[in-house]
C-alpha cells in the first residue's frame, strides 16, 4: 500500500486574515514581505526589511523578521488601537509612552504633520529599529531609549517578545531563569517634561506594560500637564480601578475604550 500523498503547504495567512491587512494598502512586495516577517519565528535571525504603508504616508518602516514588529504592525494600522480619544489642536504635542519599534509615532506623524511628537522606548535594540524609521522625519519625531518610570535612575527588564518587555525596579524571577537580565535608563516624568520644556501635553499615549501603575497615582503632578490621554492596563501590575482613580483624580473624565478591552480613555472635562 502506497504512502499517503503529503498534504499541500498551508498558507501563511487566511484570506480572512489578509483581507485584515487591508486597510495597510501594500504593495505585493510589502505584503510579502510582512507576511514572511509575520511566518518567522519569533527569536530566529533574518534580514531586516523595509515596507511602506499608506496610513504612515508612505514611510518605510523597519520590520525585524523574529520579533514582534510585524504583529506590532498589524496592531497598529489595524487595530488603531493608539489613537487620541479627541481631536487635537494645531501643533499638538504628543508623547508616546511605550513606542515599541516607532509604528505608532510614524502614524502620528503622519495624521499630525504640524505635531511635536516625543517617543520612549525602553529596549535599546528597538528604539534603534524606531530610530532607523523615524530618522526621515528629523527633528519633528525625538526618539528616547529609557523607560517612563517614576524615579530617575536604572529600571531592569527582560524577556523572550519585544513587545512584553516590562521594566521593575530589580530583577525578577523570569529574567533570572531566562538569564535574560538587561538594564534600561529611568526617566520621570517631572524630568521628561523639564528636559524637553514641555508645560502641555496635548495626547499622551500609555502602554507600558505595567509601568503605568508607577505613572498613574493620584499624586502624580504630571498629569496636570496632559489634555487627554490613553492607556493600556496590564494586569496584575496595574488595574483598570486603580488607573482610573488616579486619572479621576488629576481631574479627568475617564471611560472604557470601545476599540480595546484593557484600555481607558481620559479627557479633560
Amino acid at each position: 500500500m502506497s504512502a499517503p500523498a503529503p498534504a499541500p503547504p498551508q498558507p501563511r495567512l487566511s484570506i480572512t486574515h489578509a483581507a485584515a491587512l487591508a486597510p495597510l494598502a501594500l504593495t505585493t512586495r510589502d505584503l510579502d514581505a510582512l507576511l514572511a516577517a509575520l511566518d518567522t519565528p519569533q527569536g530566529s535571525r533574518a534580514q531586516p526589511v523595509w515596507v511602506r504603508l499608506r496610513p504612515a504616508g508612505g514611510l518605510p518602516l523597519l520590520v525585524r523578521p523574529g520579533t514582534t514588529d510585524a504583529r506590532v504592525i498589524v496592531d497598529t494600522f489595524v487595530g488603531l488601537y493608539h489613537l487620541p480619544p479627541a481631536p487635537l489642536p494645531e501643533r499638538p504635542t504628543i508623547l508616546d509612552l511605550g513606542a515599541n519599534a516607532g509604528y505608532t509615532a510614524a502614524h502620528f506623524a503622519a495624521l499630525y504633520p504640524d505635531a511635536r511628537i516625543i517617543a520612549l522606548e525602553l529596549d535599546a535594540d528597538t528604539a534603534a529599529a524606531a530610530r532607523r524609521s523615524l530618522a526621515p522625519l528629523g527633528d519633528r519625531v525625538t526618539i528616547l531609549h529609557a523607560a517612563a518610570w517614576d524615579r530617575d535612575g536604572t529600571v531592569h527588564y527582560g524577556g523572550a517578545e519585544e513587545w512584553g518587555f516590562a521594566a521593575s525596579d530589580a530583577p525578577g524571577p523570569d529574567t533570572r531563569a531566562a538569564n535574560d537580565h538587561r538594564t534600561a535608563p529611568a526617566i520621570s516624568m517631572p524630568t521628561l517634561l523639564d528636559r524637553f520644556g514641555l508645560d502641555r501635553i496635548d495626547y499622551a499615549k500609555v502602554d507600558i506594560e505595567g509601568g503605568e501603575a508607577r505613572l498613574l497615582t493620584p499624586g502624580a503632578a504630571w498629569l496636570d500637564a496632559v489634555r487627554s490621554l490613553k492607556v493600556e492596563v496590564h494586569p496584575p501590575a496595574a488595574t483598570m480601578a486603580d488607573c482610573r482613580a488616579a486619572l479621576t483624580a488629576r481631574g479627568f473624565e475617564v471611560r472604557d475604550d470601545a476599540r480595546h478591552w484593557s484600555c481607558l480613555v481620559a479627557t479633560r472635562r
